[in-house]
């Protein structure tokens, strides 16, 4: 039986040692693959450590995050590193917050990049996303993972498009819509992923394991990188 299989590869900047890293990655990974379970399962291809490098969350704007230049550089460096494979690169940064713009008190962020496009059906994406300190211990991985792998390419609109596909999200005090997020409390994709057992529908199962970042494969070992000097 085919596994829906997303590699993930994590860059610490947040100047923790390699072992509490590991094993906040482990618990990133083992909630993810709890919420997904059914659906993808994400599977760590490498861990890249530099504890001589901190970036801090506070100094990156929630509502810019992959527009700033601290953040490219980051990613460039990162695919570089891994010779730009198909993926979710997730970077780990020291501090609580992410900078005030969006919202007060971002953990998270994440964005899809398009690779190359040659047509609505034959094209390539990455991930990226960002967690803060205060990401450790929740499922903020798992739901920008699910953010991740909804961008897909719509026929219908002529564009890429990252919609939930069981939402929109709606505000009940604006009348908001939120494409891109739930209205259930429960569901992983609500606007503040739920702490304990978050569900994921039928249709969100379908859509993630359709992303061009999901590949059929058997389970490796990761590997261990230190960059310090390189």
């Amino acid at each position: 039986m085919a596994t829906h299989t997303v590699d993930v590869y994590a860059f610490f900047f947040n100047g923790a040692n390699s072992s509490t890293n590991i094993s906040r990655i482990e618990q990133d990974i083992s909630k993810a693959n709890s919420a997904w379970k059914g659906c993808t399962k994400f599977v760590l291809e490498g861990a890249y450590f530099n504890e001589d490098k901190i970036v801090n969350a506070g100094s990156i704007p929630s509502d810019g995050v992959f527009k700033n230049r601290q953040m490219d550089s980051l990613i460039k460096f990162a695919r570089n590193v891994t010779g730009n494979k198909i993926g979710i690169y997730v970077f780990y940064l020291n501090g609580d917050f992410l900078a005030e713009g969006k919202g007060r008190k971002v953990v998270g962020a994440s964005t899809t990049e398009v690779g190359y496009f040659e047509s609505s059906t034959n094209y390539e994406l990455f991930g990226h996303i960002v967690l803060t300190d205060k990401a450790a211990g929740r499922y903020t991985f798992a739901h920008e993972c699910g953010h991740v792998l909804f961008k897909r390419y719509s026929e219908t609109r002529n564009m890429f498009i990252h919609d939930d596909p069981s939402g929109p999200y709606i505000n009940f005090q604006t009348g908001k819509r939120d494409p891109a997020h739930n209205s259930d409390q429960k569901n992983l994709m609500f606007p503040i992923s739920p702490s304990v057992n978050p569900i994921v529908t039928s249709q969100q199962c379908q859509i993630a394991k359709q992303s061009k970042i999901v590949r059929n494969n058997i389970d490796k070992y990761y590997d261990y990188y230190d960059f310090r000097n390189t």
